[in-house]
């Protein structure tokens, strides 16, 4: 089993706070000398053995990791407002072990001006005070944006960015805007497949305050699938069994061939529900015209949106975004996304 040095651990925290007071131009009278956080031999097994299996860092103060540790996984958020998450994760206290483990493994920033930080940190050390045994833990977690445990057991390493994303949502950041509706179809997206979905683009796109960074996503989500249906149809004339992105990658690698957006979009919706489709043209104020096929129309009115979304050139500067219904475009963009990567699949 891998192994952790405490010494080191507790190290890089201290002289991380060290070098944060110094910045600020109110150093620690105590930097440098030998401290720790106080752990139990039960939480020192975790802190020396527990294994870093992922993480997701939005900024210095919002992040998200996973420890494996025996046969659970413990999910570490800093700077969430969790709630309502599945009742299969467990809360878990941020002890001593857990607690030195994530903040030596993700760097995480204090939240508090370094005054504070003197009055937790200058109190002892071993250098100077008889029977030292380690910093409050309650304490040097005061220093740092609010942290929350979370554990499940026997969860694959491929399945973390799908809690990770769970946690996103049930963030308050999300629901801004994001009403009760939409989160129910998001929650969904996690019965897709860890390999083949952006879930790290997702889990940034719901933090956001801007909806049209979720509405990206999901565009995202199905531009990875646009070498689809032209890559399957050159494999299969050329009875080529491999996995369909490896094929695409090497056509694009070296013959410099790429799908055209707008045309490989609307194949792709070729595989949507008709209901979806229609609930895109609903959120965006259209409707689709009865001689129009509403794969066409639909993706003709997606890519013009993705369009005037990214780019800033005149002719975009003239879409209206005021008649876009945000949550109901967002809800039938994620439905579009679990049925046409089912079909895909």
């Amino acid at each position: 089993m891998p192994s952790r040095s405490m010494i080191a651990a507790n190290t890089a925290i201290f002289r991380s706070l060290d070098k944060y007071c110094l910045a600020h131009e109110d150093p620690l009278s105590n930097a440098g000398a030998p401290r720790w956080i106080r752990t139990t031999s039960f939480q020192r097994q975790f802190l020396m053995h527990a294994v870093l299996v992922e993480e997701l860092s939005f900024s210095p103060t919002l992040k998200l990791a996973r420890f494996d540790f025996s046969n659970r996984a413990l999910f570490i958020s800093s700077g969430f407002d969790s709630v309502d998450l599945p009742a299969s994760l467990q809360v878990h206290d941020i002890d001593g072990g857990v607690l030195t483990a994530f903040l030596s493994e993700v760097h995480l920033a204090p939240m508090v001006p370094p005054s504070q930080i003197r009055n937790a940190i200058e109190v002892a050390d071993k250098d100077s005070t008889p029977g030292y045994d380690g910093h409050d833990p309650v304490f040097v977690s005061s220093l740092y944006p609010k942290m929350q445990a979370f554990s499940v057991e026997d969860l694959l390493a491929e399945e973390s960015f799908k809690i990770f994303f769970l946690i996103c949502l049930s963030d308050r950041r999300a629901q801004q805007w994001i009403d009760s509706q939409l989160a129910e179809v998001l929650s969904l997206l996690i019965q897709l497949n860890p390999a083949s979905i952006p879930y790290r683009v997702l889990c940034g796109s719901v933090l956001e305050t801007e909806p049209s960074a979720l509405f990206l996503a999901f565009y995202r989500c199905l531009e990875a699938l646009y070498a689809h249906t032209q890559t399957r149809r050159l494999m299969d004339s050329l009875e080529i069994s491999k996995p369909w992105t490896e094929m695409a990658h090497i056509l694009e690698e070296t013959l410099g061939w790429y799908p055209r957006e707008e045309q490989s979009l609307e194949r792709l919706l070729g595989y949507g529900v008709v209901e979806d489709l229609k609930a895109v043209a609903s959120a965006m104020n259209v409707q689709i015209p009865s001689e129009s096929r509403p794969s066409t129309f639909v993706a003709k009115r997606i890519y013009l949106l993705r369009n005037a979304v990214v780019h800033y050139r005149p002719f975009h500067q003239k879409f209206s975004f005021k008649e876009t219904n945000w949550n109901r475009l967002c809800e039938a963009m994620a439905l579009i996304v679990l049925h046409i990567y089912s079909e895909v699949k």
